[in-house]
């Protein structure tokens, strides 16, 4: 899946857990989301919130690279400065 093919309306599904990486740094933001994906089951969905710029990029690379299904990364503007990118992962089988 391309970076531009990523949809960018949130899936009418409740998460079935949140991971809130907003103004976080990279390394612990990377550790929280990996704790997460070992604690889901198969076929539930994980909400990772984050204002990292690279959410998009990495998000997508992380789905290609595993079974994991992306299924939405939004976009949200809030105030002159700060961009919140809401991504949405269904997880698969590893």
């Amino acid at each position: 899946m391309t970076e531009g093919a990523v949809p960018e309306t949130a899936p009418d599904v409740d998460p079935d857990m949140t991971v809130d990486n907003r103004g976080t740094g990279c390394a612990s933001g990377i550790a929280r989301v990996q704790r997460a994906l070992e604690d889901l089951e198969d076929g539930a969905i994980l909400c990772v919130r984050s204002t990292d710029r690279r959410a998009k990029g990495e998000y997508t690379q992380l789905a290609a690279q595993t079974d994991h299904d992306l299924l939405a990364i939004e976009t949200d503007r809030s105030g002159l400065l700060r961009t919140e990118y809401t991504t949405y992962l269904e997880i698969g089988e590893e």
